[in-house]
Protein backbone atom coordinates (compact mmCIF):
# COMPACT_ATOMS: atom_id res chain seq x y z
CA UNK A 1 0.00 0.00 0.00
CA UNK A 2 2.93 2.18 1.32
CA UNK A 3 4.09 1.73 -2.45
CA UNK A 4 1.16 2.28 -4.34
CA UNK A 5 1.07 5.29 -2.64
CA UNK A 6 4.04 6.75 -3.65
CA UNK A 7 3.33 5.76 -6.90
CA UNK A 8 0.00 7.88 -7.37
CA UNK A 9 1.34 10.85 -5.55
CA UNK A 10 4.79 11.18 -7.19
CA UNK A 11 2.91 9.83 -10.98
CA UNK A 12 0.09 13.05 -10.54
CA UNK A 13 2.50 14.95 -9.36
CA UNK A 14 5.08 14.27 -12.65
CA UNK A 15 1.75 14.55 -14.47
CA UNK A 16 0.83 18.25 -13.50
CA UNK A 17 4.06 19.29 -13.96
CA UNK A 18 4.71 17.92 -17.31
CA UNK A 19 1.45 19.77 -18.39
CA UNK A 20 2.79 22.98 -16.85
CA UNK A 21 1.06 22.87 -13.82
CA UNK A 22 2.30 25.62 -11.91
CA UNK A 23 4.10 24.08 -9.20
CA UNK A 24 2.29 24.82 -5.53
CA UNK A 25 -0.78 23.89 -7.05
CA UNK A 26 0.46 20.68 -8.90
CA UNK A 27 1.37 19.90 -5.49
CA UNK A 28 -1.84 20.33 -3.50
CA UNK A 29 -3.73 18.69 -6.30
CA UNK A 30 -1.50 15.49 -6.24
CA UNK A 31 -1.99 15.12 -2.72
CA UNK A 32 -5.81 15.90 -3.84
CA UNK A 33 -5.83 12.86 -5.69
CA UNK A 34 -4.12 10.42 -3.47
CA UNK A 35 -6.78 11.68 -0.86
CA UNK A 36 -9.79 10.74 -3.21
CA UNK A 37 -7.96 8.03 -4.79
CA UNK A 38 -6.71 5.84 -1.66
CA UNK A 39 -8.45 7.66 1.28
CA UNK A 40 -5.41 8.26 2.70
CA UNK A 41 -7.27 11.08 4.48
CA UNK A 42 -10.09 13.22 5.00
CA UNK A 43 -9.70 15.61 1.83
CA UNK A 44 -10.71 18.66 4.55
CA UNK A 45 -7.54 17.54 6.12
CA UNK A 46 -5.41 19.45 3.35
CA UNK A 47 -6.47 22.75 3.61
CA UNK A 48 -6.22 22.27 7.28
CA UNK A 49 -2.82 21.31 7.23
CA UNK A 50 -1.95 24.24 4.53
CA UNK A 51 -2.81 26.38 7.18
CA UNK A 52 -0.78 25.09 10.10
CA UNK A 53 2.07 24.71 7.64
CA UNK A 54 2.49 28.92 8.04
CA UNK A 55 0.99 28.91 11.32
CA UNK A 56 4.91 29.90 12.63
CA UNK A 57 6.76 32.85 14.41
CA UNK A 58 9.94 31.35 12.25
CA UNK A 59 8.15 32.35 8.93
CA UNK A 60 7.43 35.65 9.41
CA UNK A 61 11.04 36.41 8.91
CA UNK A 62 10.99 35.39 5.27
CA UNK A 63 8.89 38.43 3.89
CA UNK A 64 10.93 40.67 6.59
CA UNK A 65 14.26 39.51 5.23
CA UNK A 66 12.66 40.13 1.64
CA UNK A 67 11.29 43.42 2.52
CA UNK A 68 14.81 44.66 4.11
CA UNK A 69 16.31 43.51 1.18
CA UNK A 70 13.86 45.81 -1.01
CA UNK A 71 14.41 48.59 0.90
CA UNK A 72 18.17 48.16 0.86
CA UNK A 73 18.48 47.92 -2.57
CA UNK A 74 15.65 50.69 -3.06
CA UNK A 75 17.98 52.94 -0.85
CA UNK A 76 21.00 52.61 -2.89
CA UNK A 77 23.25 50.84 -0.45
CA UNK A 78 24.74 49.00 -3.25
CA UNK A 79 26.66 52.59 -4.55
CA UNK A 80 28.02 52.75 -1.24
CA UNK A 81 29.18 49.05 -1.21
CA UNK A 82 30.78 49.41 -4.68
CA UNK A 83 32.71 52.30 -3.11
CA UNK A 84 34.09 51.16 -0.06
CA UNK A 85 35.23 48.07 -1.90
CA UNK A 86 36.93 49.48 -4.87
CA UNK A 87 38.75 51.59 -2.54
CA UNK A 88 39.66 48.56 -0.21
CA UNK A 89 40.16 46.44 -2.85
CA UNK A 90 40.81 48.28 -6.50
CA UNK A 91 44.21 47.61 -7.07
CA UNK A 92 44.00 43.29 -7.29
CA UNK A 93 44.46 41.87 -11.15
CA UNK A 94 40.82 41.98 -12.41
CA UNK A 95 39.85 44.70 -9.87
CA UNK A 96 36.62 45.19 -11.15
CA UNK A 97 35.46 41.82 -11.33
CA UNK A 98 37.33 41.17 -7.56
CA UNK A 99 34.36 44.55 -6.43
CA UNK A 100 31.77 42.85 -8.44
CA UNK A 101 32.23 39.69 -6.23
CA UNK A 102 33.04 40.93 -3.07
CA UNK A 103 30.21 43.97 -3.31
CA UNK A 104 27.68 40.84 -4.31
CA UNK A 105 29.47 39.06 -0.81
CA UNK A 106 28.47 41.62 1.31
CA UNK A 107 25.51 42.70 -0.25
CA UNK A 108 24.10 39.02 0.26
CA UNK A 109 24.65 39.41 3.61
CA UNK A 110 22.63 42.14 4.05
CA UNK A 111 19.38 41.13 1.75
CA UNK A 112 19.63 37.02 1.67
CA UNK A 113 18.16 37.64 -2.14
CA UNK A 114 20.43 36.53 -5.08
CA UNK A 115 18.24 38.80 -7.47
CA UNK A 116 18.07 41.59 -5.49
CA UNK A 117 22.35 41.21 -5.03
CA UNK A 118 22.21 40.72 -8.49
CA UNK A 119 20.59 43.71 -9.81
CA UNK A 120 21.35 46.33 -7.28
CA UNK A 121 25.50 45.34 -7.72
CA UNK A 122 24.68 44.92 -11.91
CA UNK A 123 23.22 47.70 -12.66
CA UNK A 124 26.73 49.90 -11.53
CA UNK A 125 29.23 47.16 -11.57
CA UNK A 126 28.28 46.04 -15.06
CA UNK A 127 29.07 49.11 -17.44
CA UNK A 128 32.69 49.74 -15.19
CA UNK A 129 33.45 45.96 -15.82
CA UNK A 130 32.78 46.26 -19.79
CA UNK A 131 34.98 49.54 -19.51
CA UNK A 132 37.79 47.67 -17.75
CA UNK A 133 37.91 44.66 -20.83
CA UNK A 134 35.59 42.39 -19.47
CA UNK A 135 33.87 40.84 -22.39
CA UNK A 136 30.03 40.94 -21.91
CA UNK A 137 29.82 36.86 -21.21
CA UNK A 138 32.18 37.11 -19.04
CA UNK A 139 31.12 40.26 -16.59
CA UNK A 140 27.13 39.11 -16.92
CA UNK A 141 28.42 35.84 -15.67
CA UNK A 142 30.49 37.16 -12.85
CA UNK A 143 27.73 39.45 -11.70
CA UNK A 144 24.99 36.90 -11.59
CA UNK A 145 27.12 34.51 -9.88
CA UNK A 146 28.06 36.65 -7.37
CA UNK A 147 24.20 37.24 -6.59
CA UNK A 148 24.15 33.25 -5.77
CA UNK A 149 25.92 33.94 -2.39
CA UNK A 150 22.58 35.66 -1.05
CA UNK A 151 20.96 32.35 -0.21
CA UNK A 152 23.97 31.00 1.23
CA UNK A 153 25.42 33.63 3.08
CA UNK A 154 23.33 34.17 5.68
CA UNK A 155 20.08 35.43 6.52
CA UNK A 156 19.02 32.75 3.95
CA UNK A 157 15.60 32.33 2.99
CA UNK A 158 16.19 28.96 1.87
CA UNK A 159 17.62 27.77 5.22
CA UNK A 160 15.02 29.37 7.11
CA UNK A 161 12.32 27.13 4.96
CA UNK A 162 14.12 24.10 5.42
CA UNK A 163 15.13 24.67 8.93
CA UNK A 164 11.54 25.13 10.08
CA UNK A 165 10.19 22.63 7.67
CA UNK A 166 12.79 20.02 9.21
CA UNK A 167 12.92 21.00 12.77
CA UNK A 168 16.70 21.97 12.46
CA UNK A 169 17.85 24.98 14.39
CA UNK A 170 17.92 28.46 12.20
CA UNK A 171 20.37 30.23 13.66
CA UNK A 172 22.85 26.52 13.22
CA UNK A 173 21.84 26.74 9.17
CA UNK A 174 23.00 29.87 9.12
CA UNK A 175 26.13 29.55 10.77
CA UNK A 176 26.92 26.69 8.66
CA UNK A 177 26.43 28.16 5.82
CA UNK A 178 29.33 30.88 6.44
CA UNK A 179 31.93 28.74 5.03
CA UNK A 180 30.95 27.30 2.14
CA UNK A 181 29.70 30.96 1.06
CA UNK A 182 33.01 32.46 1.70
CA UNK A 183 34.76 29.30 -0.45
CA UNK A 184 32.35 29.91 -3.20
CA UNK A 185 33.22 33.44 -3.19
CA UNK A 186 36.93 32.67 -3.34
CA UNK A 187 36.66 30.68 -5.65
CA UNK A 188 34.86 32.79 -7.58
CA UNK A 189 37.47 35.28 -6.77
CA UNK A 190 40.45 33.07 -7.93
CA UNK A 191 38.49 32.36 -11.12
CA UNK A 192 38.71 36.34 -11.65
CA UNK A 193 42.21 36.94 -10.98
CA UNK A 194 43.12 34.37 -13.86
CA UNK A 195 40.55 35.75 -16.22
CA UNK A 196 42.57 38.70 -15.89
CA UNK A 197 46.05 37.40 -15.86
CA UNK A 198 44.92 35.34 -19.19
CA UNK A 199 43.87 38.42 -20.66
CA UNK A 200 45.71 40.99 -19.57
CA UNK A 201 43.11 42.99 -18.29
CA UNK A 202 44.20 46.57 -17.51
CA UNK A 203 44.71 47.02 -13.71
CA UNK A 204 43.60 50.31 -11.84
CA UNK A 205 46.64 51.91 -10.33
CA UNK A 206 44.75 54.82 -8.94
CA UNK A 207 46.81 54.78 -5.15
CA UNK A 208 44.10 55.47 -2.31
CA UNK A 209 45.49 56.82 0.77
CA UNK A 210 45.03 55.85 4.19
CA UNK A 211 42.57 58.55 4.80
CA UNK A 212 41.02 58.02 1.39
CA UNK A 213 39.88 54.74 3.19
CA UNK A 214 38.98 55.79 6.12
CA UNK A 215 36.36 58.24 4.50
CA UNK A 216 35.10 55.34 2.74
CA UNK A 217 34.30 53.14 5.77
CA UNK A 218 33.15 56.13 7.45
CA UNK A 219 30.78 56.62 3.70
CA UNK A 220 29.36 53.04 4.16
CA UNK A 221 29.73 52.44 8.04
CA UNK A 222 25.38 52.36 8.77
CA UNK A 223 25.87 49.72 6.25
CA UNK A 224 28.74 47.42 6.90
CA UNK A 225 26.83 47.26 10.38
CA UNK A 226 23.91 45.82 9.52
CA UNK A 227 25.63 42.06 8.75
CA UNK A 228 27.15 42.74 12.53
CA UNK A 229 23.80 44.00 14.46
CA UNK A 230 21.65 41.47 12.52
CA UNK A 231 24.20 38.56 12.91
CA UNK A 232 25.85 39.12 16.24
CA UNK A 233 22.40 39.79 17.79
CA UNK A 234 21.10 36.49 16.54
CA UNK A 235 24.19 34.83 18.20
CA UNK A 236 24.57 36.60 21.14
CA UNK A 237 21.05 35.88 21.94
CA UNK A 238 19.34 39.52 21.57
CA UNK A 239 17.01 37.66 19.49
CA UNK A 240 15.84 35.29 17.36
CA UNK A 241 16.03 34.86 13.43
CA UNK A 242 12.44 36.17 13.54
CA UNK A 243 13.51 39.35 15.14
CA UNK A 244 16.07 39.93 13.90
CA UNK A 245 14.09 40.13 10.27
CA UNK A 246 12.16 43.17 11.97
CA UNK A 247 15.23 45.13 13.20
CA UNK A 248 16.38 44.97 9.78
CA UNK A 249 13.70 46.30 8.64
CA UNK A 250 13.62 49.12 11.11
CA UNK A 251 17.42 49.71 10.21
CA UNK A 252 16.97 49.44 6.22
CA UNK A 253 14.11 52.16 7.12
CA UNK A 254 16.84 54.20 9.38
CA UNK A 255 19.28 53.70 6.17
CA UNK A 256 17.30 55.11 3.89
CA UNK A 257 16.44 58.27 5.54
CA UNK A 258 19.95 58.67 6.39
CA UNK A 259 21.08 58.78 3.15
CA UNK A 260 18.02 60.79 1.89
CA UNK A 261 16.59 57.73 -0.50
CA UNK A 262 13.26 57.45 1.85
CA UNK A 263 9.91 58.17 -0.50
CA UNK A 264 7.12 56.68 0.20
CA UNK A 265 6.58 55.45 -3.29
CA UNK A 266 9.94 53.75 -2.78
CA UNK A 267 8.76 52.50 0.04
CA UNK A 268 5.01 51.26 -0.95
CA UNK A 269 6.91 50.04 -4.16
CA UNK A 270 9.39 47.57 -1.58
CA UNK A 271 5.77 46.20 0.14
CA UNK A 272 4.64 45.31 -3.21
CA UNK A 273 7.59 43.34 -4.26
CA UNK A 274 8.00 41.61 -1.27
CA UNK A 275 4.03 40.59 -1.44
CA UNK A 276 4.54 39.49 -4.85
CA UNK A 277 7.73 37.85 -3.63
CA UNK A 278 7.00 35.72 -0.67
CA UNK A 279 3.09 35.12 -1.62
CA UNK A 280 4.36 32.44 -3.57
CA UNK A 281 6.93 30.95 -1.30
CA UNK A 282 4.81 30.92 1.39
CA UNK A 283 1.67 29.23 -0.47
CA UNK A 284 4.03 26.29 -1.55
CA UNK A 285 5.05 26.68 2.17
CA UNK A 286 1.58 25.56 3.17
CA UNK A 287 0.53 23.00 0.52
CA UNK A 288 3.87 21.48 1.38
CA UNK A 289 3.16 21.10 4.78
CA UNK A 290 -0.31 19.20 3.45
CA UNK A 291 2.33 17.12 1.05
CA UNK A 292 4.83 16.18 3.96
CA UNK A 293 1.67 15.18 6.23
CA UNK A 294 0.63 12.37 3.37
CA UNK A 295 3.92 11.60 3.36
CA UNK A 296 4.39 10.61 7.35
CA UNK A 297 1.04 9.25 7.12
CA UNK A 298 1.20 6.91 4.20
CA UNK A 299 4.96 6.09 5.78
CA UNK A 300 6.58 6.59 2.42
CA UNK A 301 9.88 8.16 3.67
CA UNK A 302 10.59 5.03 5.82
CA UNK A 303 9.49 2.43 3.19
CA UNK A 304 11.68 4.35 0.33
CA UNK A 305 14.61 4.16 3.50
CA UNK A 306 13.81 0.31 3.92
CA UNK A 307 14.23 0.05 -0.09
CA UNK A 308 17.03 2.24 -1.08
CA UNK A 309 19.44 2.03 1.81
CA UNK A 310 20.78 -1.53 0.53
CA UNK A 311 20.87 -0.48 -2.58
CA UNK A 312 22.98 2.61 -2.10
CA UNK A 313 25.45 0.76 -0.16
CA UNK A 314 27.10 3.52 2.02
CA UNK A 315 26.79 7.43 2.63
CA UNK A 316 29.53 7.88 -0.06
CA UNK A 317 27.20 7.02 -2.83
CA UNK A 318 24.46 8.22 -1.06
CA UNK A 319 26.04 11.69 -1.38
CA UNK A 320 26.68 11.45 -4.59
CA UNK A 321 23.07 10.79 -5.40
CA UNK A 322 21.93 13.85 -3.34
CA UNK A 323 24.23 16.09 -5.52
CA UNK A 324 22.78 14.88 -8.91
CA UNK A 325 19.45 15.39 -7.87
CA UNK A 326 19.55 18.63 -6.05
CA UNK A 327 21.86 19.88 -9.32
CA UNK A 328 18.91 18.55 -11.68
CA UNK A 329 16.19 20.17 -9.26
CA UNK A 330 18.11 23.37 -8.97
CA UNK A 331 18.28 23.90 -12.88
CA UNK A 332 14.51 23.04 -13.17
CA UNK A 333 12.25 23.98 -10.24
CA UNK A 334 12.48 27.25 -7.40
CA UNK A 335 14.13 26.33 -4.37
CA UNK A 336 11.29 26.37 -1.98
CA UNK A 337 9.33 23.84 -3.72
CA UNK A 338 12.47 21.78 -4.60
CA UNK A 339 13.30 21.68 -0.88
CA UNK A 340 10.04 20.68 0.29
CA UNK A 341 9.48 17.88 -1.72
CA UNK A 342 12.96 16.04 -1.48
CA UNK A 343 14.07 17.24 1.48
CA UNK A 344 11.68 15.06 3.40
CA UNK A 345 12.37 12.01 1.18
CA UNK A 346 15.83 11.75 1.11
CA UNK A 347 16.70 12.84 4.40
CA UNK A 348 15.46 10.01 6.65
CA UNK A 349 18.31 8.52 4.38
CA UNK A 350 21.04 10.41 5.01
CA UNK A 351 19.88 10.02 8.71
CA UNK A 352 19.97 6.27 8.31
CA UNK A 353 23.44 6.44 7.13
CA UNK A 354 24.53 8.45 10.38
CA UNK A 355 24.91 12.05 8.46
CA UNK A 356 23.51 15.05 10.74
CA UNK A 357 20.15 16.69 9.40
CA UNK A 358 22.05 20.07 9.88
CA UNK A 359 24.99 19.00 7.42
CA UNK A 360 22.41 17.55 4.74
CA UNK A 361 20.48 20.92 5.37
CA UNK A 362 22.70 23.05 4.21
CA UNK A 363 24.29 21.27 1.64
CA UNK A 364 21.06 20.88 -0.37
CA UNK A 365 20.74 24.46 0.47
CA UNK A 366 24.30 25.27 -1.73
CA UNK A 367 23.16 22.74 -3.83
CA UNK A 368 19.77 24.57 -5.13
CA UNK A 369 21.37 27.90 -4.98
CA UNK A 370 23.58 26.76 -8.39
CA UNK A 371 20.09 26.74 -10.14
CA UNK A 372 20.30 30.40 -10.05
CA UNK A 373 22.87 30.43 -12.52
CA UNK A 374 21.71 27.02 -14.71
CA UNK A 375 19.93 26.92 -17.45
CA UNK A 376 17.09 26.45 -18.46
CA UNK A 377 15.37 28.58 -15.43
CA UNK A 378 18.28 30.53 -13.81
CA UNK A 379 16.55 33.58 -12.05
CA UNK A 380 19.82 35.52 -11.76
CA UNK A 381 20.68 34.87 -15.56
CA UNK A 382 17.43 36.30 -16.54
CA UNK A 383 18.06 38.90 -14.01
CA UNK A 384 21.22 40.34 -15.63
CA UNK A 385 20.27 39.52 -18.80
CA UNK A 386 17.52 42.24 -18.06
CA UNK A 387 19.82 44.29 -16.02
CA UNK A 388 22.41 44.25 -18.54
CA UNK A 389 21.48 44.36 -21.75
CA UNK A 390 23.05 41.17 -22.83
CA UNK A 391 21.50 37.66 -24.08
CA UNK A 392 20.47 35.01 -22.06
CA UNK A 393 22.91 32.71 -23.75
CA UNK A 394 25.63 35.05 -23.23
CA UNK A 395 24.90 35.06 -19.47
CA UNK A 396 25.00 31.81 -19.84
CA UNK A 397 28.08 30.92 -21.30
CA UNK A 398 30.14 33.93 -18.67
CA UNK A 399 28.30 31.64 -15.59
CA UNK A 400 29.97 28.61 -16.76
CA UNK A 401 33.21 28.36 -14.57
CA UNK A 402 31.30 30.14 -11.92
CA UNK A 403 28.68 27.11 -12.49
CA UNK A 404 31.75 25.09 -11.76
CA UNK A 405 32.92 26.87 -9.02
CA UNK A 406 29.98 26.11 -7.27
CA UNK A 407 30.01 22.16 -7.72
CA UNK A 408 33.25 21.93 -6.61
CA UNK A 409 32.32 23.45 -3.21
CA UNK A 410 29.19 21.51 -3.02
CA UNK A 411 31.12 18.28 -3.35
CA UNK A 412 33.71 19.21 -0.96
CA UNK A 413 31.17 20.42 1.66
CA UNK A 414 29.12 16.52 1.09
CA UNK A 415 32.19 14.95 2.04
CA UNK A 416 34.01 17.16 4.33
CA UNK A 417 30.65 17.73 6.68
CA UNK A 418 33.20 19.49 9.03
CA UNK A 419 32.78 22.86 6.60
CA UNK A 420 29.44 23.21 7.42
CA UNK A 421 29.40 21.97 11.13
CA UNK A 422 32.20 23.08 12.71
CA UNK A 423 31.00 27.03 13.03
CA UNK A 424 27.64 25.44 14.86
CA UNK A 425 29.62 23.52 17.01
CA UNK A 426 32.11 25.95 17.98
CA UNK A 427 29.53 28.84 18.83
CA UNK A 428 26.90 25.82 20.04
CA UNK A 429 29.53 24.47 21.80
Amino acid sequence: MHMTSAAILFGLLFLLLALCVPIGYAIGLSCCGLALLTGACDLSAIPAKMITGNDSFIFLAVPMFTFAGYLMEAGSISERLINWVNKVFGRVPGSMGAVAIITCAIFAALTGSGAATTAAVGAIMYPLMRRAEYSEETASGIIASGGVLGPVIPPSVPMIIYGSAMGVSISDMFLGGVIPGLLIAASFLIFNTWYAVKHKLPRNMTKYTVVDILKATWHSLGVLLLPVIILGGIYSGLFTPTEAAAVAIVYSSALMIAYKRFSIQRYFQAMKRTAATTGVILLIVAISNAFAFLLTKERIPAKLTETVVPLLGNAYVYLAVVIIIFLIAGALMDTAPALLILAPILVPIGVEFGLSELHLGVLMCIIMICGLITPPFGLNLFTISSTAGVSFEQATRGALPMIICCIIVCILCAYIPELITFLPAAVGG
